[in-house]
C-alpha cells in the first residue's frame, strides 16, 4: 500500500503497483484521505455486480434445463464527489477524462491498466498484471447547480482477464 488514502484508483504504466507519491502528476486518484490533488474527495457508494452466464436448453413439454457456463462479468461502480474540482494540478476530473480518451490497455497490461484499493472492502482490490486488470468503461460527471464547487461522479470498472485460483477460500487479485 503506497498511499495513506483509504481508497485509491490508479492507471498502471510500466509497473502495476500503486504509485507511491501524489503531487498531482501521477496516474492516481486518492479518496477518503482529506485530499485529492489539493481537493477533498470521497467515495460515497461502491456497487459490485457479478453475473453468471446461464445457457438455457429448451425442452419441449418440460421445464427447460439450465447450464452454468461460468462468470459472465464482474463490474464495479464507484460513486463519489470531488470538492472544488478546478483547483490544483491535474484535477481528478481531468485525470478521468484523460484515462477515458487514452488506451486502457498496453503491452504490459493487455487485460486492463487500472488498479483499485478499498481498505474497507478488499474483495474488489486489484493490482493490474498481465493476466488481469480493470478497464474503466464509463465515467459520468454531475455538477449540481445548487452546490457550487462540487463535482459528483460515477466510474464503471470492468474486470478483464483470468479470475485465477482461490487460496484459503478467497480470490486475491
Amino acid at each position: 500500500m503506497a498511499s495513506a488514502a483509504q481508497s485509491v484508483i490508479w492507471r498502471a504504466t510500466s509497473s502495476g503497483t500503486e504509485p507511491s507519491t501524489q503531487n498531482g502528476t501521477e496516474d492516481i486518484i486518492e479518496f477518503n484521505n482529506g485530499a485529492v490533488v489539493n481537493n477533498n474527495g470521497v467515495l460515497i457508494n461502491t456497487k459490485f455486480s457479478m453475473t453468471s452466464a446461464v445457457a438455457v436448453n429448451e425442452m419441449p413439454s418440460s421445464i427447460d434445463k439450465l447450464q452454468d457456463t461460468g462468470v459472465n462479468g464482474i463490474i464495479v461502480y464507484l460513486s463519489g464527489s470531488i470538492e472544488d474540482p478546478k483547483t490544483g494540478g491535474l484535477d481528478p476530473a481531468h485525470k478521468f477524462k484523460t484515462w477515458m480518451l487514452e488506451d486502457k490497455t498496453n503491452a504490459s497490461f493487455p487485460k486492463g491498466r487500472f488498479g483499485l484499493r478499498l481498505n474497507d472492502f478488499s474483495a474488489l482490490n486489484l493490482t493490474p498484471a498481465a493476466a488481469r486488470g480493470y478497464i474503466i468503461s464509463d465515467v459520468e460527471f454531475t455538477r449540481n447547480g445548487e452546490t457550487k464547487g462540487k463535482l459528483e461522479f460515477i466510474a464503471t470498472l470492468r474486470f478483464n482477464g483470468s479470475i485465477g485460483t482461490a487460496s484459503g477460500g478467497k480470490y486475491e487479485w
